[in-house]
């Protein structure tokens, strides 16, 4: 990073497979969401390479690229669309409602669900709209998970999904978690190692470095 007297990460050098759990835990700090942002090519290395298939990310055009992910990063921001567009990145009655209702209550949202007069089509920000809800921190990070879910992109990028839940709702999310990424290539973002017992595989980073 700029001004930074070291770099975030250096030799670092892993290789992901199709279908894998894989889990990365370490302290704060200790480069995680740094890697899940340069793998989405949101950051760009200043050194070495990444390679998806064997093909440099710097050959993918960026829309390409941006297909092949679904991410739930740590930091949420909610607008002031409905449930349903929110989930479904799409304004008006264009996508498929009943897959972006399944993945709200995939996500752990189905008590939500029920609970809301207009159910998928309640709109966010009470602020701006009227009858419009305030999600919990938690139910914001279920919302953002039900939206990767719905992309159903190839890999599903997960920064610390669980990081505003209470520990309840935080294994319930684990329980779900096996088959939300049935068939996915997952990369499970933790400080927590006790959070990734179900993951095939766990990385731990330290100073940069796996």
């Amino acid at each position: 990073y700029d001004g930074a007297e070291h770099d975030a990460l250096h030799e670092l050098s892993f290789t992901m497979h199709a279908g894998e759990r894989l889990a990365l835990v370490g302290m704060n700090g200790a480069g995680k969401t740094t890697l899940v942002k340069l793998l989405c090519g949101l950051y760009l290395p200043t050194s070495g390479e990444i390679r998806i298939n064997g093909v440099p990310l710097a050959d993918f055009k960026r829309a390409e690229l941006y297909r092949l992910f679904s991410p739930v990063f740590q930091d949420i921001k909610t607008a002031f669309f409905s449930l349903y567009e929110t989930v479904t990145g799409q304004l008006g009655g264009k996508a498929d409602e009943a897959r972006a209702e399944d993945c709200l209550r995939r996500a752990g949202l189905g008590n939500k669900l029920d609970s809301l007069p207009e159910g998928i089509h309640t709109k966010l920000d009470k602020q701006v709209n009227k009858g419009g809800i305030e999600l919990s921190g938690g139910e914001a990070q279920k919302l953002m998970m039900a939206r990767a879910l719905y992309k159903d992109a190839p890999m599903l990028v997960l920064d610390e999904p669980t990081a505003a839940l209470d520990p309840i709702a935080e294994n319930e999310i684990y329980l779900q978690y096996q088959e939300m990424t049935q068939g996915k290539t997952s990369l499970f973002i933790s400080h927590r190692l006790a959070s990734t017992q179900f993951c095939d595989r766990i990385l731990f980073l330290a100073g940069g470095q796996i």
